[in-house]
């Protein structure tokens, strides 16, 4: 017996170490799981004027949209909504731009791509007549689509907001509120002799009707809003994001909306252009790198990059160039960066196409496309197919 036992015990001694091994092994394995955190997913959007612009009955759309879901694999398309165009008298709605809308909207959720809609622009007869006799310097007498909208006229944006839900149910994932509101091009002024938070405090009562109107749906659909510019400096045409996110924050306007959207261009005369590098004036600007400053904000709420990208020839609107090559490759470096910050959700690349006007100076127009103005393709439309 004493010869039986003896076997029985040796091979636990000799598989011992290798026990200890594995046992070693699935403890670092246990604790590296535990240690590194699941990678934030960041989905692919698209912004595209001409896709927006096409005729209700045009075939040319059907060949974006496929570009779109298919070509680029895009998850998400961000559409513009003119008020101004679609209720130019109040109380009725363009049967053009609701035939328009309506073709784009079942096309694109067809082809499986999510939507936000995205309102601006003030119809004259929402618009505060006062400032129609006060414009900024270079303008004429007279209402224009940027001056803010009369206190009378925001139970009829909460009705704007009710009918695109419901018009838009299970199609339309998100309504965004407004457009660059910091930015005079949308809401002017920004500041006045006596509120120097007037822009901001004009949005949080559009934001407001907004919400209850889309909330009277009850369709589910998200309340996106923010939208801010990177860059201001907090004068009558330009409010920085920090200052306009700061005032809605201690507003308590988070109760308004279920994600914050925010665009962190590079702006122009930056000395470092890359995504990631900070901006030259951190204090009114909020590019990826200083992102955080608007996130700490809304904690608890999702993110939503609704405009993005680089232009490749000299324009106006984004006066920083960087090259072809670059375009590319900041455009891979931003959806990595991006996903470093788990709260963020969404990055949406303007544009598809470069728009170059027919006549007059070629500066006028907008070069972030991934296609050139005559329709080839930029190195960034296969960086921006293959993430």
């Amino acid at each position: 017996m004493r010869h039986t036992g003896r076997p029985a015990r040796r091979p636990a001694r000799l598989h011992r170490p290798l026990a200890l091994v594995l046992l070693a092994v699935l403890v670092l394995a246990l604790c590296a799981g535990l240690a590194a955190p699941a990678r934030a997913s960041v989905a692919k959007g698209i912004c595209s004027p001409q896709l927006e612009n096409e005729p209700a009955d045009s075939t040319a759309r059907a060949g974006m949209v496929r570009e779109i879901s298919r070509g680029l694999g895009a998850h998400w398309v961000r559409i513009g909504v003119s008020w101004a165009a679609l209720e130019p008298t109040r109380g009725t709605y363009s049967a053009t731009e609701l035939a328009r809308l309506d073709a784009l909207v079942h096309d694109l959720r067809a082809a499986g791509v999510k939507i936000i809609l995205t309102t601006c622009y003030v119809p004259a007869w929402a618009t505060r007549s006062y400032w129609w006799t006060h414009p900024p310097a270079g303008f004429a007498e007279g209402p224009q689509p940027f001056y803010p909208i009369r206190d009378g006229a925001l139970k009829d944006y909460a009705r704007l907001g009710k009918f695109l839900a419901r018009r838009f149910r299970g199609s339309v994932q998100a309504l965004e509120c407004g457009n660059e509101p910091n930015l005079w091009m949308f809401l002017y002024p920004q500041r006045t002799t006596d509120d120097p938070f007037f822009a901001a405090r004009v949005y949080l009562h559009m934001l407001k009707a907004f919400h209850a109107g889309v909330a009277s749906a009850h369709t589910g659909v998200r309340i996106v809003a923010g939208a801010t510019a990177p860059v201001g400096l907090d004068d009558i045409y330009r409010t920085s994001p920090q200052r306009f996110a700061r005032f809605l924050q201690q507003a308590g306007a988070g109760r308004y909306f279920d994600v914050y959207s925010h665009h962190p261009y590079t702006p122009g005369g930056s000395i470092n252009a890359a995504p990631g590098q900070p901006p030259n004036d951190p204090s009114h600007t909020v590019t990826l790198s200083n992102l955080r400053t608007l996130l700490r904000l809304f904690p608890n709420k999702p993110f939503y990059l609704t405009e993005y990208g680089y232009s490749t020839q000299p324009s106006l609107m984004f006066g920083l160039v960087v090259s072809e090559g670059d375009q590319a490759r900041y455009l891979k470096t931003a959806y990595g960066y991006a996903a470093r910050y788990p709260q963020v959700k969404l990055l949406v690349w303007y544009l598809v196409q470069d728009s170059k006007p027919a006549s007059g100076p070629a500066d006028l127009g907008v070069y972030c496309g991934l296609r050139r103005p005559d329709g080839t393709r930029k190195p960034a439309w296969y960086a921006f197919r293959r993430l």
